[in-house]
């Protein structure tokens, strides 16, 4: 047996990939060992075979069902992420395609650990549609190859061998034998004697009838009693378990997934769709699952989603071909309801009564009914009124009860409560009323409601396939703040809008500044639209993920120093002015937040941190002003020929002028270069920092670098020789040259980068401990203030590269940055680069006062 193992265990390493290690290496002992290989049994070759096309069978991702063009070769190891099971009677197991489990549920184990028993195990594993239960089992399938036999059947193949009696050895055989893989010795009866097989049967509810389901589940008892010794696994959705159950089974449910396995999720997708193009294609991958993620985070409809591993697929799938999420939303939504409805069904080749449409027809108006009636569920008697004044207008075999069923098992609609039915998100209720309207040409619904905030996400839905003027002209004559933020909207879903209506627009936001009363309107729309990319972070703030849009900032503060446009970022405020723009939003009282500056935790939570970790943001801190939280510089770097600029113009004419006429005995070259230079004008122009160490006696010139450093004084030295035209050159390029630049990132957190520079120590110079006690006290109070004035960006700037050309090279990158920062921010000060400092929202709001604004 173990020598079996052995050739199995090798043949599956032929078949998961030749070049690899693994692969490589045993080739290599191969030939270094010409024995030949003993001859395999025909059990032993058969096996082989059969493990193989196991393999081969569950290679791929399956994505039968999904219009939208999507990769057939996707590897399945590449891209699974272990959707986690959960002990759960069936009886609560929820049947809707997004079916949670309470928070007192605890526990996520995969189907390996209830597996790993040495008594044989009875499973069935239990989940709402899309849920990963095929999934998970054809992922099963190829794990046990390396050490075991799987069996996978799935159920609906197989209904009329089961009801005509055949046995599980004999479905099997003759599965293989479809495929050209003949059992002529009985192998597949015997290995299932012999108690070494994980049996997976898939499907239990996808046999249609009743009674064929209960004729199924006896089967699958009988099949537990004859082969006893091996482990089972059955899935199901819970109704068609619930209508057949398989006695003595232990039931799992299938837990949806985490905010991590879907990021995991993202990643090995795009990972998997470069592998399939071009090996270098890994960089454009992550760049596209960041997107996706990005997008996401904006969009929290589409997040809630994302729980379920079939709907993230599509969700994953619209994004790599439209390339647009969550302006293609109404287009995800759409093949999201067909997918469930029907196409799933076909491409498994389901026999199903009545056709599949009618269940679109009956939910629009279903849909539309709920929105109208302003509820998100509706009584039994009243879904099956709906349904049967619908249906006899229907060619259909099927009574109102009847479809009912059939949708409640798709999973869109779901019992919420004994007799009470809704829709399993709010976004399939949304999205179908805005179909529902488009159909009938219901538009005067919408432009009636728009000043209810409850019809805002069918109006969106809806607008994305049609013409938006109605709507925005009913927002323009109704001018509430909720029509207002609705019209804003519409224009921010890129939908196309007449040019006249598109500037009347324009004009109401611009009058806002003057019109108090239109001001307060246009405030609390923006302010609406905003909030709704707030969530709640695990110290239990809420923060608001997007930066405040400049629209919004110039309603407050409309400083020339301030840039961006309507939805774009307000960027370049000071530390000041971004602790008053919230202090001034919450004293409007437009939201029932108290709003703050975001702090570094609640910025690095993963349920902010992709959305900004390119920004530049004003941070919260206990005892400083705001901090400048840069965790990746949305800036160029600052190069070393434009940091060697900055140097040269520091070093002036008329700052070396001033420097050497302190020296007190300089030599003769050097007292005729200074009496070529300029003077300074006037007595109150700043003079350069070092002069500052210079003992107001006066110094020696041989002791020149005790006083302004060495690299300086070197740099002065070796340009004694030249004519005047060319010293101060020289004296730039020798001193740029001793400094050692790098181009590197600036640093936005100064605090960080303070912490760095640490105080003078005993074998410095006294110029260097000077300067460093200077550096010191300057960035000490750059932290304090969150300014940098000019003066101080020279002083600062000159004194840290001085410093790094006598340094270590361990301490001399933290000093290059220190340089580098106070160079980026003077280029921000003087507009030389855009301004990127932003404005995080956050507020320490209770757990009653939710993230989203109420429907």
């Amino acid at each position: 047996m173990v020598d079996i193992l052995m050739s199995v265990f090798a043949a599956a390493m032929v078949v998961l990939g030749t070049g690899t290690g693994v692969v490589a290496l045993l080739e290599r002992r191969r030939r270094s060992r010409p024995v030949p290989e003993p001859e395999l049994t025909a059990d032993q070759r058969f096996e082989q075979e059969y493990i193989a096309r196991m393999r081969r069978g569950a290679r791929y991702v399956d994505l039968k069902g999904l219009q939208t063009l999507s990769h057939s070769s996707l590897e399945l190891d590449e891209v699974y992420v272990d959707v986690s099971l959960v002990h759960r009677p069936p009886h609560q197991v929820r049947t809707d395609v997004l079916a949670g489990l309470p928070t007192t549920v605890q526990g996520r184990r995969p189907l390996a650990h209830f597996l790993d028993d040495p008594r044989p195990q009875v499973l069935t594993v239990l989940g709402g549609p899309g849920s990963g239960k095929t999934t998970l089992l054809r992922k099963t399938a190829r794990d046990i190859c390396d050490s075991g036999t799987p069996v996978l059947l799935f159920l609906r193949d197989h209904l009329a061998q089961i009801l005509r009696g055949a046995s599980l050895p004999e479905i099997v055989v003759a599965t293989l034998a479809r495929s050209d893989l003949v059992d002529a010795d009985q192998w597949v009866a015997r290995k299932l004697r012999s108690d070494r097989c994980v049996v997976m049967l898939d499907g239990l509810d996808e046999v249609a009838r009743a009674e064929d389901r209960r004729s199924v589940s006896a089967w699958v008892e009988n099949q537990i009693t004859a082969f006893s010794g091996n482990d089972f696994v059955l899935t199901s959705r819970p109704q068609g378990f619930l209508d057949a159950p398989v006695d003595g089974t232990v039931v799992l449910q299938v837990r949806p997934f985490t905010a991590a396995q879907v990021r995991d999720f993202v990643h090995g997708w795009y990972r998997a769709v470069a592998n399939t193009v071009t090996p270098d294609a890994h960089d454009r991958a992550e760049e596209e699952a960041r997107d996706l993620l990005a997008r996401l985070d904006e969009a929290p409809a589409l997040v809630d989603l994302t729980v379920n591993p079939l709907l993230l697929t599509m969700i994953a799938t619209v994004h790599q071909f439209r390339g647009a999420l969550p302006g293609s939303r109404a287009d995800l939504y759409r093949e999201i309801c067909e997918v469930m409805l029907w196409h799933r069904d076909e491409a498994k080749k389901l026999v199903t009564t009545g056709n599949n449409r009618h269940k679109m027809v009956l939910l629009r108006s279903l849909a539309y009914l709920m929105m109208t009636n302003g509820v998100r569920q509706l009584a039994r008697e009243v879904v099956l009124a709906e349904f049967e004044r619908l249906l006899r207008r229907l060619s259909t075999p099927l009574d109102a009860e009847a479809h009912l069923r059939r949708i409640i098992s798709d999973g869109l609609v779901v019992e919420w409560e004994r007799d009470q039915f809704a829709f399993a998100h709010l976004t399939f209720q949304e999205y179908l009323a805005a179909a529902y309207i488009r159909e009938k040409n219901l538009v005067d619904t919408l432009c009636y409601a728009v000043d209810d905030d409850w019809w805002r996400e069918t109006t969106l839905l809806y607008v994305a396939g049609s013409d938006a003027d109605p709507i925005v002209l009913a927002c323009l004559a109704s001018r509430t703040s909720t029509a207002l933020g609705l019209a804003l909207d519409c224009v921010a879903e890129g939908v196309e809008l007449d040019e006249k209506l598109r500037s009347e627009l324009d004009g109401v936001l611009r009058d806002a500044a003057n019109d108090p009363a239109l001001r307060e309107k246009v405030l609390q729309a923006m302010l609406s639209r905003h909030l709704r990319s707030a969530v709640r972070t695990a110290t239990g703030a809420v923060v608001w993920r997007t930066p405040v849009p400049a629209g919004l900032y110039r309603l407050y503060d409309n400083s020339p120093t301030v840039e961006g446009w309507g939805g774009e970022p307000a960027r370049g405020m000071s530390a000041s002015d971004a602790i008053r723009f919230a202090a001034t939003v919450t004293q409007s009282r437009v939201s029932p937040h108290s709003f703050r500056l975001a702090n570094l935790d609640e910025l690095s939570d993963p349920a902010v941190l992709p959305a900004v970790r390119n920004l530049a943001v004003w941070t919260k801190t206990v005892y400083h002003a705001p901090r400048l939280w840069m965790p990746a510089s949305p800036q160029r770097v600052v190069t070393n020929a434009a940091l060697a600029d900055e140097v040269h113009a520091d070093l002036s004419p008329f700052v070396l002028s001033t420097l050497l006429r302190r020296t007190q005995s300089p030599g003769l070259g050097l007292f005729e270069l200074i009496a070529s230079l300029p003077h300074e004008k006037t007595a109150t122009s700043p003079l350069f920092p070092v002069t500052l160490f210079i003992p107001q006696r006066g110094c020696e010139e041989s002791e020149l670098h005790r006083y302004i450093g060495s690299a300086l004084a070197d740099s002065v030295r070796s340009a004694v020789s030249q004519t005047a035209e060319l010293f101060l050159p020289v004296v730039h390029t020798r001193f740029t040259s001793v400094l050692k630049l790098a181009e590197i990132d600036p640093i936005g957190d100064i605090e960080s980068l303070a912490s760095l520079v640490q105080g003078p120590t005993s074998g410095e110079s006294p110029w260097s401990r000077t300067a460093r006690r200077y550096l010191v006290s300057a960035l000490d109070e750059w932290v304090r203030t969150a300014s940098l004035s000019a003066d101080d960006a020279v002083r600062i700037r000159f004194v840290a590269l001085s410093l790094a050309a006598e340094s270590t090279l361990d301490g001399r990158q933290a000093l290059v940055q220190v340089a580098a920062t106070a160079t980026m921010w003077d280029w921000w000060r003087t507009g030389k680069v855009a301004r990127p400092q932003v404005v995080i929202l956050a507020a320490d709001a209770p757990e009653r006062l939710s993230a989203r604004p109420p429907r």
